[in-house]
């Protein structure tokens, strides 16, 4: 029997990536863009083609991972990340805008990886990174901490409580939502130290994603109603 695409965790949160970042281009940002609106509105078209013709491929996700739809998909989000440079490598704009930005572009560009792991459920369609603590700030209810995956830095905003700088956790890189008037851009899954390299990707079964696939399953009925 064929393997049922159209079920598969991974491309059900990469289409929902889709709808996120055509909805961002339409927004006005603060910096000027380096290619046109047009040329972006048809770049993020071809974002949504490739993955929907991966949806109806119905090929095991192995040979998904090197296909043709995956090698567009990764020359569309290219295009879109070089227009977008300027907001992204911006420190200092913590919008949300920038953070959709961000996690639609690390979904997309992730997704032929993700083809690797074990698509239990829609935490699969994220990335699961270890991340190292840079500072802890106390923020009303909530504790918003930056963190670094060796690559860049994120604000994750928690009520967890047991948070302390330099130390290492898993986090699920989620849509970005503002919690407490702050844009957090990851979930901590848990407190537990672990002694991986910051950057390093976990697969489901080496944390307790159960929150952040409840979490996905929300956001893609949202998409789907």
């Amino acid at each position: 029997m064929a393997y049922d695409t159209t079920k598969d965790p991974r491309i059900v949160v990469a289409n929902l990536a889709c709808a996120l970042l055509k909805k961002c281009l339409k927004q006005k940002p603060t910096i000027p863009l380096k290619i046109s609106r047009d040329k972006l509105s048809g770049q993020a078209s071809a974002c949504e083609s490739a993955v929907m013709t991966l949806m109806y491929m119905y090929q095991e996700p192995e040979a998904l991972a090197a296909s043709e739809p995956v090698k567009n998909l990764l020359e569309a989000t290219a295009d879109i990340a070089e227009a977008y440079e300027p907001l992204v490598s911006s420190k200092d704009d913590h919008s949300l805008l920038r953070a959709n930005i961000r996690w639609c572009l690390r979904t997309l560009q992730g997704l032929g990886d993700r083809c690797g792991n074990s698509g239990a459920t829609l935490a699969s369609g994220v990335d699961l990174v270890v991340v190292q603590v840079r500072n802890v700030a106390k923020e009303g209810a909530f504790l918003k901490t930056r963190v670094t995956d060796g690559a860049a830095d994120y604000t994750v905003v928690t009520n967890l409580t047991d948070m302390a700088t330099n130390s290492r956790l898993a986090v699920a890189f989620l849509p970005p939502r503002e919690i407490g008037g702050t844009v957090s851009e990851a979930m901590f899954l848990g407190s537990g130290k672990r002694t991986e390299t910051p950057g390093t990707v976990l697969s489901e079964e080496q944390v307790d994603a159960k929150e952040a696939a409840g979490i996905l399953y929300e956001e893609v009925a949202k998409h789907y109603k």
